[in-house]
């Protein structure tokens, strides 16, 4: 199977199709897993999937309103009990969490991640968790910044 790279055990992977182009959307039991920006490397990979639509019932729905009116340029956000963070290390679920609560049109910088995750000194660690952030859009890693200012 095609696909088989990106698929997890225990998750439902979808595809949705926008004007931006095709995202990835993995689901488990417990909630939202995975949210991925569209990827020109990849869409003959994400073609093979199911198109979301109502396999994943209320929240399946949710996901695809909300990325709407996202798209549209509208705020829009899930509830954090919607999101299925199993797996991921303690400081990085912490971090997460951070990220959800900041304001929309607000940024923060990479040393105030860390301290909100309770480790002020781990700026690097804030980093990877940023750049390895599974659910992106609805957990703005976008609203973090070096202290200097965007870039790095």
């Amino acid at each position: 199977m095609p696909n088989a790279k990106i698929r997890n055990p225990g998750e439902r992977h979808y595809r949705i199709e926008t004007l931006l182009g095709i995202w990835r959307v993995g689901f488990t039991d417990q909630g939202l897993r995975r949210l991925s920006l569209p990827d020109s490397a990849r869409p003959t990979d994400w073609l093979a999937l199911p198109e979301l639509d109502g396999q994943e019932g209320r929240l399946g729905r949710q996901v695809l309103e909300t990325l709407a009116r996202r798209l549209e340029g509208q705020r829009g956000d899930l509830p954090w009990e919607c999101f299925d963070l199993q797996g991921i290390a303690p400081f990085s679920q912490r971090l997460l969490a951070a990220l959800y609560r900041i304001p929309h049109g607000e940024v923060r910088t990479y040393g105030w991640a860390a301290q909100e995750a309770g480790s002020p000194a781990a700026l690097r660690a804030a980093g990877q968790a940023c750049g390895a952030n599974p659910i992106v859009l609805f957990i703005p890693c976008h609203r973090i910044v070096a202290a200097q200012g965007p870039g790095g």
